[in-house]
């Protein structure tokens, strides 16, 4: 027998294959991933090796299907693709229907994106034209950029969520949203995704005034007022999709004048400057919900070059001066 992918003669076409798979694994995922896994398998590895056998793929399709992709596709994607395609041929190395993994030496370079950030100076005239058109928008905006909470988790935020108190937030649920589903809260989608955040007065003002407007309209509208007790949410209180904050944003950004970044830059834009504040890195990544500091400082290492320039001056200063 070779000692390449041939076991003996199957009958098994990679398509009904991967089918069976995906019925199996997406159990294992939550609704937002199963439907990114079911469209990268419906619209482009079955499209490209379903018709083929199992025991006939070899590294060669591999390279061929990254070509494939790589013609249409960002790398991050055709990367996330070929890796769920060698998920599957794991599982038939388990089952014994191959005796190993064509694809395993088969990659796509991922050419990491610059990520673009906002300077104090512009996060604070880009809130203030903001506020000055909308107060609703101005306050989902403010939040992400002195959070560091995502989109969904902003939008997933409940009164009992806020410890005004102590001035912190509670991070358990965020907004999702699929195509088979719609709109939905669910939980946060790591265990270092839950986590508390720290906020100082001007947050907290925020928070309590969008409060305070969602109950006058609870009372205003009655039994109409769709009560899921959430803070940013519809008027009448349904749940406010995450993609409909993207082009306010994009306006309000035209608006104000500043370079254009996305939604979740402000993200970003909160992890950049604290960084360049000198902060922990270890409180950064707790305040952002990373499990580990190192994907925190592998995120951000264009502000630990930065921080390095200053560094590199102190220390030569003060070497002299001795």
């Amino acid at each position: 027998m070779n000692k390449g992918t041939y076991v003996k003669p199957q009958n098994i076409v990679f398509k009904d294959f991967a089918l069976e798979w995906f019925d199996g694994y997406k159990h294992n995922l939550r609704d937002t991933s199963t439907e990114r896994y079911k469209s990268k398998i419906n619209n482009w590895i079955i499209p490209i090796l379903g018709n083929y056998k199992l025991q006939d793929i070899k590294p060669v399709h591999g390279q061929m299907m990254v070509k494939k992709l790589l013609e249409t596709l960002e790398p991050v994607t055709a990367h996330k693709t070929v890796t769920i395609t060698k998920m599957i041929l794991r599982h038939a190395v388990d089952l014994e229907l191959i005796i190993k993994n064509p694809f395993v030496k088969i990659s796509v370079k991922e050419k990491k994106k610059d990520i673009v950030t906002w300077s104090f100076e512009e996060l604070t005239h880009f809130l203030d034209i903001t506020k000055k058109y909308n107060e609703f928008y101005f306050g989902v905006f403010a939040i992400a950029a002195y959070t560091g909470l995502r989109k969904g988790e902003i939008l997933g935020l409940e009164k009992s969520d806020i410890d005004f108190d102590n001035n912190k937030i509670t991070v358990k649920q965020s907004v999702a949203e699929i195509t088979e589903k719609g709109v939905y809260l669910d939980k946060v989608k790591t265990p270092s995704s839950y986590r508390q955040v720290a906020i100082d007065s001007f947050i907290s003002s925020i928070l309590k005034k969008q409060i305070n407007k969602n109950n006058q309209l609870k009372l205003k509208l009655g039994e109409n007022y769709k009560d899921y007790d959430l803070i940013f949410c519809h008027p009448d209180g349904r749940i406010y999709r995450p993609s409909s904050l993207n082009r306010p944003f994009r306006n309000f950004i035209k608006q104000s004048g500043v370079p254009y970044i996305r939604f979740h830059d402000l993200r970003h834009t909160h992890a950049t400057l604290l960084l360049k504040m000198n902060v922990n890195p270890k409180i950064v990544a707790d305040r952002l919900g990373h499990s580990s500091v190192k994907i925190t400082l592998d995120t951000y290492s264009h502000s630990s070059i930065e921080m390095q320039t200053e560094v590199a001056e102190n220390f030569s200063k003060l070497a002299r001066k001795v």
